[in-house]
């Protein structure tokens, strides 16, 4: 059986739910009461941000690097960031370290793909949103994504950075956050490219657009790796 490492830290909220869904969805998949093997290194969120923050991308590289090799000699099979920011870097970062790595974003944009939907939304972090490695990503499938404005962005940033990452799940930020989506121009999906954000925002709450938890989307290829 294979093991997966996991990125964790990023934040905590997230992590304890990739935790949860991968024993879960592996336990049901395969009729089992056996539990996977899992190594989870938990990173310093605020250190990790900075980098990200102030554009210091060879830096986040580099911190992200030695923390993937501390996974890389526990014998895990293959690692992952259980967050959708750093993948800002993800190419990089695979290309310096020796050990499989897997994707939020590559994963996410390949289901979508499937699913034949063509112009979708994103929310996240202000990186998530603005940094363009989505979209990038998203034209390799064919995908156009959009982002709210740039208030919008601010707005989406500070609630999830102020709230989310803390597990506050408040009313009133939830109904701006589906005001903001309402906004967004034609688009068929949403991309929930925040790990946290699925505390806030699920599938009930869209009649119209199809909602892509990247965490679940994640959990999903990492279970597909770990019993394949």
């Amino acid at each position: 059986m294979k093991k997966v490492g996991i990125i964790g830290g990023i934040g905590p909220e997230s992590t304890i739910q990739y935790y949860r869904f991968i024993i879960q969805q592996f336990r049901e998949r395969l009729g089992s009461s056996d539990y996977p093997e899992i190594v989870i290194q938990s990173i310093n969120m605020t250190k990790m941000l900075n980098f990200v923050f102030n554009n210091e991308l060879e830096e986040l590289v580099s911190y992200l690097r030695k923390e993937v090799e501390i996974l890389q000699k526990t014998g895990v099979d293959f690692a992952i960031l259980a967050s959708n920011t750093p993948h800002l870097v993800f190419d990089q970062l695979n290309a310096e370290v020796d050990i499989e790595m897997l994707s939020i974003v590559e994963e996410t944009c390949k289901v979508i793909s499937s699913q034949g939907l063509k112009k979708v939304g994103l929310l996240g972090t202000k990186s998530t949103m603005s940094k363009g490695f989505y979209q990038t990503i998203g034209k390799r499938y064919d995908i156009e994504i959009t982002i709210p404005n740039e208030e919008h962005q601010d707005f989406v940033h500070e609630k999830y950075m102020g709230e989310l990452v803390f597990n506050k799940i408040i009313p009133e930020t939830k109904q701006a956050f589906l005001q903001i989506v309402d906004q967004m121009d034609q688009i068929e999906g949403l991309i929930l490219g925040g790990t946290e954000i699925p505390l806030l925002l699920a599938q009930s709450d869209f009649e119209k657009i199809k909602v892509f938890d990247t965490t679940q989307i994640h959990v999903n290829a990492i279970v597909d790796r770990l019993i394949n």
